[in-house]
């Protein structure tokens, strides 16, 4: 490819310094090309690489197993024996409260064992290693203000955890409630998401604000050996790149040996959690029995003992009234016999005995039924308990680790998408290019050709010509793909994931890749434009190509129209219909270029949309704060009667996983909405009808209202599952319980992904109704809103408190990496446009130059030069603008189609600025090129160029 020395090589050198030009269009629409090729997928397969070498250096688990009644050795001995599992280890977790500044928080505490997997990366200090030290996560220090060295107390528990965020059922305190000293700052491989960053709209206020890990020797005496979760490791799947189907087939394969086993451990799990209940119930049941048993037969024993008093009292009564003839000890005892006296005293003793011993029967029988009671309660309760159920999780249940599949996959769309049309715009320029080359050197192909050298020859100048321009251009497109693109993203990623380090990675196969093909697309277009001319004899070629003839156009038919234009005018629109071919490769490029500006400004408008359309459009409410069901009815009421409050009610918020009956579709994580039958939260959420994909109107659907019949779910859920209103779906709460609904309705969401429903339906798949949280309006602006909820967050009541308004103020940031992938493909776009308008410009005064310098003989002044010239490019860069506009909409329409992302639902909403700004952008180009074109019609030689053909 790179030109010899001899004399073939030096004509090339030659046209490539006297056609530098045209070498250098080439080159940097390969650049482009090769760039946006290589660039934004480089980008997506570096973060994947990075976070898998990370999450490989801290040994994160493949499949993680979490049982509504606990796990313990037993099973975990039946998941390391399951073919594929290469270690098997059990793991404790618990969601606990923080107090931090008044206020409270949740923390989730995971214990460290001998296994080594899921270590934390350790940013300063150490890991703990006794049970009075812990390391915590740097957001816990940034907003505690603690450091390495003070203590930290574990509140009450909110909710064990399973590691992955979700609450495991029937749990109590799994840590010893002590304070344990901060040893270390560290990032949770199993939560790279970073929640003060741009995957904060992500978070839902269920989940935990902070991350803690202490030693195995912390966990309390009374929850060990039955362990939160179980994490598993594949064979093989450490050499295996996380994100491939290679992975996913190795990880897949081991989940269905596992649910081989899965209901027979089910089974006995359940059988045991029963057995030691019982066990435990016939241990009191008999201790109680013994103690009933111990008191009745004291009780007989006195009751035994003064019926043997009372028949001595009755002998001793019967013997005195003998003894007195007849007299009762009544009738004595108003005469003041002494003796009769004693007798009526002791018989006073006796009933008030036998009283007493009565209701000592009768407390003995209501203990008895008691004890009855309560052990027949707690057999009831044995048997109301539900069997064990396994929910086997691989990591993609993990929200970090399926942020980072789902944002590659969405900005990976967008560079699979744009390399096209750069491709179609190269071979534009390549056949424009080569054919004014070709033409231009009509009389030196034709004395190559007479002086014998063949057609293989004379084209291999045009094919090295090209290649060496794509060769060089697609070595600096790599450059910059593989290098320059991937860090300027990377400084997005920064803020969105906790990841240690991002490395660079550069794909032989793809970066040669990329170049060859558009190397094959330019020299392809090189060999078609040259094969025409290389038909030729050389005596044809060695003649000036006869002009196009002139013919009538369609314009002068329109008699009133063409009489009424000038000359200029004239001459220029038969030079537009004269030229067909190079007037539409000229609006072909400029609306390909208009269409990527449109493009990009469709994306960026439709994510600036999603602020409004969210924050006003659906949720309407300045507050959302949760409480534990405990201090609901008290925090509410208080929040009510408060003076900053206009209106409040109370509903239940819950954190869920939304799936269907296909294993395929995968689990969505959402927020479960609860309201109270007969209210209405039209004042704090619009419910309206998500409107159709292609359709850019927001809030037009029609209200809804849940009813006790289904669910209503979010547009981007329903989306990413593939669900449809009359599905089934199957919600899994925080306590695991997994219950079946209908959906009802599909409503407008753009952030985050929610499901509502109404008490009564919540009480028939899950059980009783507590509410936890508050939607309210708050008074004054927005500044006194945000410091309202920040002063509310310090009250210890509320778990969690969202302020709206902080929402709003803090969107821009959370979509840096869209926006900065659209000025990417602003930038490229317009370095595209420059160049196929000065490509094109220029061969256009090439091939006219002996026209331009007959008009300059004429008398044309240079003013009316440059006029006559750019008043073509200027119509059809407004042409190729006016048909760029609409397409980039329609380009923007279906990129947002594919561009999804968790919780995100994009409608496509363009502003009529974006159009604006587009259009003035393509003629902004036209006229950069113009100036320069400008001197090249300045310095057309007349003289020269009259004489050329000679």
């Amino acid at each position: 490819m790179i030109p010899g020395s001899g004399a073939a090589g030096k004509d090339i050198w030659r046209t490539i310094r006297h056609g530098w030009k045209r070498f250098l269009a080439l080159l940097v629409i390969t650049a482009l090309g090769v760039t946006m090729a290589t660039g934004l997928k480089a980008a997506c397969v570096d973060l994947r690489r990075s976070a898998d070498a990370f999450f490989d250096a801290q040994n994160l688990h493949d499949i993680a197993v979490v049982s509504t009644l606990g796990l313990t050795d037993a099973d975990l001995s039946a998941m390391g024996g399951v073919e594929g599992v290469h270690r098997a280890a059990g793991g404790y977790s618990e969601q606990v409260s923080i107090e931090m500044d008044g206020a409270t928080s949740k923390a989730d505490v995971s214990s460290l064992d001998g296994s080594g997997m899921n270590m934390p990366y350790v940013i300063d200090g150490r890991l703990p290693v006794d049970d009075s030290e812990v390391a915590v996560t740097a957001p816990y220090l940034r907003d505690s203000g603690a450091g390495i060295g003070d203590t930290v107390t574990f509140g009450d528990t909110v909710g064990a955890q399973d590691g992955e965020g979700t609450a495991k059922e029937g749990s109590g305190e799994v840590f010893s409630r002590h304070g344990y000293t901060i040893v270390g700052t560290v990032i949770d491989p199993m939560d790279v998401n970073n929640g003060e960053g741009a995957t904060a709209f992500r978070d839902n206020p269920s989940d935990a604000d902070y991350g803690f890990f202490v030693t195995t020797s912390a966990v309390d005496d009374s929850a060990r050996g039955i362990y939160t979760v179980a994490y598993l490791t594949v064979d093989g799947a450490r050499d295996k790149q996380a994100y491939t189907d290679g992975y996913d087939t190795s990880v897949d394969a081991v989940k269905t040996r596992i649910a081989d086993i899965q209901a027979g451990r089910e089974r006995a799990r359940t059988n045991e959690v029963k057995a030691d209940m019982n066990a435990e119930i016939d241990k009191e049941e008999r201790s109680a029995t013994r103690k009933l048993t111990e008191s009745r037969t004291r009780l007989d024993r006195a009751r035994s003992d003064l019926d043997g008093q009372w028949a001595q009292l009755q002998t001793g009564i019967m013997r005195f009234e003998q003894a007195s003839g007849g007299v009762t000890v009544e009738q004595a005892v108003a005469n003041g016999v002494g003796a009769a006296v004693q007798l009526q005293s002791a018989r006073s003793r006796l009933d008030a005995a036998r009283d007493t011993l009565d209701a000592r029967y009768g407390e003995l029988d209501k203990a008895e039924k008691d004890a009855q009671r309560r052990i027949s309660d707690a057999r009831d309760k044995v048997d109301g308990i539900a069997d064990a159920q396994w929910h086997v999780r691989d990591r993609t249940a993990m929200g970090g680790y399926a942020s980072i599949d789902s944002d590659a996959e969405s900005i990976e769309s967008i560079g699979t998408a744009f390399p096209v049309l750069f491709l179609l715009v190269a071979v534009l320029i390549g056949l424009t290019a080569i054919a004014r080359m070709v033409e231009e050197e009509r009389l030196l192909i034709g004395t190559y050709k007479a002086l014998g050298y063949r057609r293989g020859e004379i084209l291999r100048k045009y094919v090295v010509y090209a290649g060496l321009a794509c060769l060089l251009g697609g070595l600096l497109g790599d450059l910059l793909g593989f290098i320059a693109l991937p860090k300027i993203i990377f400084t997005i990623f920064s803020t969105m994931y906790l990841l240690p380090v991002f490395t660079l990675h550069f794909d032989w196969l793809y970066g040669i890749g990329a170049v060859a093909l558009f190397a094959a697309v330019v020299v392809g277009a090189a060999v078609a434009a040259c094969r025409g001319e290389l038909r030729l004899a050389p005596a044809a070629l060695m003649r000036p190509k006869a002009p196009k003839a002139g013919r009538t156009i369609l314009l002068e038919r329109v008699r009133p129209v063409w009489r009424r234009m000038s000359f200029l005018g004239k001459v220029t629109a038969r030079n537009l219909f004269r030229y067909k071919t190079r007037a539409l490769m000229t609006i072909a490029g400029i609306a390909g270029c208009t269409m990527l500006l449109m493009c990009g400004f469709a994306i960026r408008d439709s994510v600036v949309a999603l602020s409004p359309a969210q924050y006003g459009g659906v949720t309407a409410y300045d507050l959302m704060a949760v409480t534990s069901d405990d201090d609901n009815p008290a925090a509410f009421k208080s929040l009510r009667d408060d003076a900053g409050v206009k209106d409040a009610i109370a509903v239940r918020i819950d954190s869920a996983t939304l799936g269907t009956d296909a294993p395929d579709d995968g689990e969505e994580g959402v927020q479960l909405v609860v309201i109270p039958d007969g209210t209405s939260i039209a004042d704090y959420i619009h419910l309206r009808e998500a409107q159709s994909d292609w359709s850019a109107a927001m809030g037009g659907g029609a209200a809804v209202r849940p009813d006790g019949s289904g669910v209503a779910v979010t547009k981007n859920a329903q989306q990413m599952l593939g669900i449809a209103v009359g599905d089934p779906v199957t919600i899994r709460d925080s306590t695991l319980h997994d219950a079946t609904a209908t959906v009802d309705a599909v409503v407008e969401n753009y952030l985050g992904n929610t499901v509502f429903m109404t008490r009564s339906l919540y009480e028939r798949l899950y059980g009783d109704y507590h509410a936890n949280a508050m939607l309210a309006h708050l008074e004054g602006d927005a500044t006194e809103r945000i410091r309202f909820c920040d002063e509310l967050a310090k009250d210890g009541r509320y778990l969690s408190v969202t302020s709206t308004d902080a929402l709003v103020r803090d969107f821009s940031g959370n979509f840096r990496l869209i926006n900065t992938v659209v000025y990417v493909l602003l930038v490229l776009a317009g370095a595209l446009a420059f160049v196929v308008l000065f490509t094109l410009s220029t061969t256009n005064i090439s091939e006219r130059e002996r026209e331009l310098a007959t008009i300059k003989v004429l008398g044309f002044r240079r003013r009316e030069v440059r006029h006559y010239v750019n008043k073509e490019m200027l119509i059809l860069t407004v042409i190729g603008v006016a048909v760029g506009l609409p397409l980039g909409r329609l380009a923007g329409e279906g990129l947002t189609m594919v561009l999804r992302m968790p919780g995100i639902y994009f409608a496509v909403h363009v502003r009529w600025l974006s159009y604006v700004i587009s259009g003035a952008l393509a003629l902004a180009f036209a006229a950069m090129v113009m100036l320069v074109t400008n001197r090249m019609l300045d310095r057309i030689d007349m003289v020269g160029a009259l004489k050329s053909p000679e």
